[in-house]
């Protein structure tokens, strides 16, 4: 690594850190105005320190945005090559996108495209996801027929029955609402759990520099 590449990571590093500790003691500090005392004073003190979290939480509320738009143009123009090129698909594409477009212009507030093809959509996914499911449960059954398998074919069979229209399937019905209000719902929070305590050491590796991006 030359001279201007340290640099350049000092800089990266620095900066990073700087951001992310004023985030944090803006967001921590101008939110409890208690830690200040009482009076208008307290409560003064704390907008100013609440000031530099919200400027740089509009800028990242900006920075997404521009990166979304800057994505949907880098598709639209990698797919006008494609169109270029003789890709059928990209054509299609580039027509469902403009025609989205348009139809959000002229008809603003009207769903009936959403009702007509993206909702179909979806139910053909979830269809799909159930034949894979049963797929999948016949897999590990012919692989591995052991306890934790069939408990999981058998799970697969109960929440598929049970969201079924059907009277006569209602103990297998409230028996698959329980699977998906206390197992499923726990397996979710603890994934939940999981996700937050990587951000945080993520974070906090950041503020620290060991960040490949910031040591370049």
């Amino acid at each position: 690594m030359n001279r201007r590449s340290r640099v350049g990571a000092s800089l990266a590093t620095i900066t990073g850190f700087l951001v992310g500790i004023t985030a944090v003691l803006s967001l921590l500090l101008g939110d409890n105005p208690a830690l200040f005392g009482d009076g208008a004073g307290a409560d003064a003190l704390a907008q100013n320190f609440a000031l530099p979290g919200a400027v740089l939480l509009r800028l990242l509320v900006i920075v997404l945005a521009l990166s979304i738009v800057f994505g949907i143009a880098n598709l639209l123009i990698l797919h006008t090559r494609r169109v270029v090129s003789g890709r059928l698909m990209s054509g299609v594409l580039l027509a469902s996108f403009a025609g989205t477009i348009g139809w959000h212009i002229t008809q603003r507030g009207d769903l009936s495209l959403l009702e007509t093809i993206q909702l179909p959509i979806e139910s053909a996914l979830a269809a799909l996801l159930c034949v894979t499911l049963v797929a999948g449960g016949a897999r590990i059954l012919t692989r591995r027929s052991d306890i934790w398998g069939i408990l999981f074919v058998l799970v697969v069979v109960v929440v598929l029955l049970g969201s079924l229209p059907l009277p006569e399937l209602a103990p297998i019905a409230a028996l698959s609402d329980w699977l998906l209000r206390i197992p499923v719902q726990a397996g979710a929070r603890a994934i939940l759990l999981g996700i937050a305590l990587g951000s945080i050491v993520v974070g906090v590796r950041a503020l620290l520099g060991q960040d490949r991006s910031l040591r370049g």
